[in-house]
């Protein structure tokens, strides 16, 4: 398709627009809660994709190693933004925090 434009995820697989991804296989999902500059980690599934949409208070930096330092820091997610984020195989650690104090996110693992 000529002209065509889309979104790809870090491993360049297609994915929706963020604001509207694919379905959650568990709709609830996960509540990541952190406050600014704590480090927290969550379990993930590796090679499965996910959706993060911050609900309340803060922004939230996720990567795959501890996020302290920038150069660590895979995703972004703004205060009620979605994005999606692969997980590469081998990985089931994603690290996280917020940028200021009560951040709360849903973490959904999308169905394939």
């Amino acid at each position: 398709m000529q002209g065509e434009v889309f979104l790809s995820d870090n491993r360049g697989t297609r994915v929706p627009p963020a604001g509207s991804p694919n379905p959650a296989d568990t709709p609830a999902g996960q509540l990541l809660q952190a406050d600014q500059g704590e480090a927290k980690s969550a379990t993930v599934v590796a090679g499965a994709k996910y959706a993060f949409t911050a609900t309340r208070n803060a922004s939230f930096h996720f990567g795959l190693a501890a996020v302290a330092t920038a150069a660590n820091v895979g995703w972004a997610c703004g205060l009620y933004d979605t994005i999606i984020i692969v997980i590469p195989a081998g990985n089931t650690t994603l690290h996280y925090s917020a940028g200021t104090n009560n951040g709360n996110g849903y973490l959904r693992r999308l169905a394939e």
